[in-house]
């Protein structure tokens, strides 16, 4: 997810990859294949940080949590697990000290969904889930990538982030 500023120590990112529990339901997210990365940049064309991509098959368990990748130009990732479910996100900081995501245009997750045809129509923080003062102009949609700006954020290990998606299958052509 997003990077706190650290002298020496390394934490970053890795994926639970899952056998999917079959074929992806319409409108849902489940059996589908997610990639997911950190990113943290001041400028789109020369990030600061820039995780490794992993991937996961979606399934009722948690798909992504964060271990030792490697510091970048004093950024590293703070440890969360992301669980992705039918038609949400729910990121979860309980693996983290408290600490402060350091500040960034952007500094968070990028979400793609692969490769089969999928639309968001939509996306939006879960208020009732969400203990970070996030918004929804927090969240972008481009095509099938999903990206969670949560620069500048104080966390601890009670913090979470619930976002709902409008989610479809491709239309027919």
């Amino acid at each position: 997810m997003a990077f706190r500023l650290t002298a020496g120590l390394v934490t970053a990112l890795a994926a639970l990859a899952l056998p999917a529990s079959g074929p992806a339901a319409a409108d849902s997210l489940v059996g589908r294949t997610a990639a997911f990365s950190v990113l943290a940049y001041d400028d789109p064309s020369a990030p600061l940080y820039q995780g490794a991509i992993h991937t996961a098959a979606i399934s009722d368990s948690i798909e992504f949590g964060l271990v030792p990748e490697g510091v970048q130009n004093g950024l590293d990732v703070v440890p969360v697990l992301v669980d992705i479910g039918p038609s949400r996100i729910d990121i979860n900081f309980s693996p983290s000290p408290p600490g402060d995501i350091a500040p960034a245009e952007f500094n968070g997750y990028v979400l793609s969904f692969t490769p089969d045809c999928l639309v968001f129509n939509g996306a939006r923080v879960d208020a009732a889930a969400t203990t970070l003062p996030i918004a929804d102009d927090n969240i972008t949609l481009s095509g099938r990538t999903l990206y969670v700006n949560l620069e500048g954020l104080a966390y601890d290990m009670s913090s979470r982030v619930g976002i709902l998606l409008d989610v479809t299958d491709c239309p027919l052509t």
